[in-house]
């Protein structure tokens, strides 16, 4: 098959980490392959350099951004409709929400026979303001009208969309986004005398991750259990604030700020447990990363979390913005080693449903059904 991806910018991120993995399997596999980005980096870090050691073709569209400009847009969609008809693509898949409103454009106007997109998760709550998101909404709207399969992380995550009207029931598959589980497999040891508990957090300093709420619980967890760290690691835009935080708390002495790791899976084997206090999430690559590892996790009852995370079986889950509930799942981990190792024995297990080999065969099923369909002339328009 010639496939085509299409995603704006290769951040690190989860999105950009399952496209790349994606891009990178199926070239392995003899499929010809394409991702076309944008050039913009950020705070997070750039993948670019990495992207282009993988096997696959890599483009870079300089109009190809993530915020709204007409102009760049309008560049951006004429160059991706060239590149369309001079490769002849059979699939084209794009991912996130502004490549995935371009990318499926170009090849509507180029009869493209299958093309999916995953937005993984999605911009209608904690990204933008109200205005935007409402344009986006309708956007979305319109251009699934010209896609084959929109593919959703977890059951969450569909039940998301089809509340926003996005499109009918049946344009949607659930496939998860396939994390790489051999990485993170390990059993984390028990903290030893003098040794303090710790939590562990990866994910963007981005206040849809809820990091701030987090540092707010972690406050009122050492005035219960004092020795209790925090293990901080990613990187973004709110890195000052968070510093900042972290010191009017009183917290300096018990969380560390790590940055951006290429890998956090030695960070993960520093923890007793994880917790990602997102306000929203597709599906949460890193609490299944955090359960390869062993670890039990405590997440928020947003998105297709509670699809990732079996609350009292592998973790807790504790409502959205609140400081409180969230130090109080935290305290009860850290205060009862057993549970802490059952949960995460269990969520080892669990975890094997999100395994990136999971992801690679549903996904390349998914485009063989859409080629056959097309081939008997079955349009995408629902």
């Amino acid at each position: 098959m010639r496939i085509l991806h299409v995603i704006t910018r290769l951040i690190h991120g989860g999105a950009q980490r399952n496209t790349m993995m994606c891009a990178a399997e199926q070239s392995r596999r003899g499929h010809e392959v394409t991702l076309v980005t944008g050039p913009e980096a950020g705070p997070e870090g750039s993948l670019l350099e990495e992207a282009t050691r993988d096997p696959y073709r890599l483009v870079v569209l300089p109009d190809l951004v993530r915020d709204p400009s007409p102009a760049r847009d309008l560049r951006a969609l004429l160059a991706l409709w060239k590149l369309m008809g001079h490769q002849r693509f059979e699939v084209v898949h794009t991912h996130t929400s502004k490549a995935g409103i371009l990318g499926r454009w170009a090849a509507a106007l180029r009869r493209v026979p299958a093309v999916v997109h995953t937005p993984h998760g999605h911009v209608f709550h904690g990204y933008f303001s109200s205005w935007k998101t409402r344009a986006f909404r309708e956007v979305e709207r319109l251009t699934a009208r010209m896609t084959h399969r929109i593919v959703a992380l977890t059951q969450g995550d569909l039940r998301d969309h089809l509340q926003e009207g996005i499109a009918p029931e049946d344009c949607f598959v659930v496939i998860p986004s396939g994390v790489p589980l051999e990485r993170y497999r390990g059993r984390p040891e028990e903290p030893g005398e003098g040794q303090d508990p710790t939590i562990g957090f990866v994910a963007r300093l981005v206040e849809v991750k809820g990091v701030l709420d987090l540092l707010e619980a972690m406050a009122r967890v050492v005035t219960c259990f004092p020795s209790a760290r925090l293990l901080l690691v990613g990187d973004g835009p709110l890195r000052e604030a968070v510093l900042e935080r972290i010191h009017s708390l009183g917290l300096d002495s018990r969380v560390e700020l790590l940055g951006r790791l290429e890998d956090p899976a030695p960070a993960l084997r520093r923890s007793d447990l994880f917790v990602l206090p997102s306000h929203n999430e597709g599906m949460g690559r890193a609490a299944v990363e955090a359960m390869a590892a062993g670890l039990p996790v405590v997440a928020t009852r947003v998105g297709g979390l509670p699809d990732v995370v079996a609350d009292g079986e592998t973790g807790l889950l504790v409502p959205p913005r609140d400081p409180g509930a969230l130090a109080e799942a935290l305290l009860r981990l850290l205060q009862d080693p057993a549970l802490r190792r059952q949960m995460g024995k269990a969520g080892q297990k669990r975890a094997e449903e999100f395994s990136d080999q999971v992801m690679f065969e549903r996904l390349e099923a998914l485009y063989s059904e859409i080629l056959v369909q097309s081939r008997g002339e079955i349009s995408p328009e629902r």
